[in-house]
C-alpha cells in the first residue's frame, strides 16, 4: 500500500481579510477598522480618505502595515501642528516632543521634513523672534541668548545671524536699565564696590566686556564724598558692632581691613576710627 501525504494548502488558497466594519471614534476624525468582523487597528480621516477604504474592501497584511503606518504619521503630524499652534518651535523643540509622546525618531524625522517643506518650522525665523522677545521684553545680554537658543537646537551659524536683530545701541540701552537697577541696591557700597555689584549683573544677564565697558562709560558708579562717607558709616558701624568682643588696636584692625575688603579709601576709613574712638572715650 502506497501511503500519500496530507497536502498542506497553499498560501494562494488564504483568503484575504475583508473590511466589515468602519467604525466611527468618540475623538472626532478617527475610524476602527474590523476586519472579517473583529477589530483591527484605527486609522485617521486623512487615511481613509487617501485609500477610499470601504466595507468589503480586502486588506492584505502588508496593506494593513501601510495603513497603520500612515497613520502613525497622520497622529504625529496633527500632534506637531498642535504644538506649533500655541507658538514658534524649533526643529529640536518638536522633535523631543514627539518622541515624549511616545512617536519614534524616524516618524519624528519624516514630519519635520514636511512641516519644514510647508513652512511651519524654521529655525532662523524661530530663533530670530526669540531674539528679539528675548531683547526687547525681558533684556537679556546677547550672551544669554544664544545659550538659550543652543539649548534650543539652534545651530551657530542660525544664531549668529538671529544675533543680528538685536543692535548694538540697543544692547547699551538694555544694559543701562540693568545697570540702574543695581544702582538702587548699593547705596550701602562703596564705589569701588558699586562698579563691582554693577558689572557682575551685567555678566549674569548676559552682557560681554566690551558691552560692559560701554555701559559703565554712560553710568554713574561714582559716588561724591558725603555720599561715599555716609555708605562707609553704614557698614562700618555693623562691622564695628560685630568686633564688640576685641579692643583696642586689634578691633581696629579688624575694622580696617573689612571696610578696605569692601573698597572704601584709607582716608575715609581713617576719619570713621578716630570718631569712633572718640565715642568710645
Amino acid at each position: 500500500m502506497v501511503l500519500i501525504p496530507n497536502e498542506q494548502p497553499s498560501n494562494s488558497n488564504k483568503s484575504v481579510p475583508k473590511i466589515t466594519k468602519i467604525e466611527t471614534q468618540k475623538r472626532k476624525g478617527r475610524y476602527n477598522i474590523y476586519l472579517d468582523e473583529e477589530y483591527a487597528f484605527p486609522v485617521d480621516e486623512a487615511v481613509l480618505v487617501k485609500h477610499v477604504l470601504f466595507k468589503g474592501m480586502e486588506v492584505t497584511k502588508e496593506f494593513q502595515q501601510q495603513l497603520e503606518q500612515e497613520d502613525n504619521f497622520s497622529k504625529a503630524f496633527s500632534r506637531a501642528v498642535n504644538y506649533l499652534s500655541y507658538s514658534l518651535r524649533s526643529e529640536k523643540e518638536v522633535r523631543d516632543d514627539l518622541v515624549k509622546h511616545e512617536f519614534s525618531i524616524e516618524t519624528a524625522i519624516n514630519v519635520i521634513e514636511k512641516l519644514k517643506e510647508m513652512k511651519y518650522i524654521d529655525d532662523l525665523t524661530y530663533a530670530e523672534s526669540y531674539t528679539r522677545t528675548a531683547a526687547n521684553l525681558n533684556g537679556k545680554g546677547p550672551y544669554n541668548i544664544r545659550q538659550e537658543l543652543k539649548k534650543r537646537g539652534i545651530k551657530e551659524t542660525v544664531i549668529e545671524q538671529a544675533l543680528l536683530e538685536y543692535p548694538m545701541d540697543q544692547r547699551v540701552e538694555n544694559g543701562i536699565a540693568a545697570a540702574k537697577k543695581v544702582l538702587k541696591r548699593t547705596k550701602r557700597s562703596s564705589s569701588k564696590e558699586t562698579t563691582n555689584k554693577v558689572r557682575q549683573g551685567l555678566m549674569q544677564k548676559g552682557f560681554n566686556n566690551d558691552e560692559i565697558t560701554e555701559i559703565l562709560n554712560q553710568v554713574d558708579t561714582e559716588k561724591d564724598e558725603d555720599d561715599e562717607y555716609e555708605a562707609l558709616k553704614k557698614q562700618g558701624e555693623k562691622i564695628w558692632r560685630k568686633q564688640s568682643k576685641l579692643e583696642g588696636s586689634k578691633k581696629i584692625q579688624k575694622v580696617k581691613a573689612s571696610l578696605y575688603q569692601k573698597g572704601f579709601n584709607g582716608d575715609l576709613i581713617n576719619q570713621f576710627i578716630e570718631e569712633k574712638e572718640l565715642e568710645d572715650e
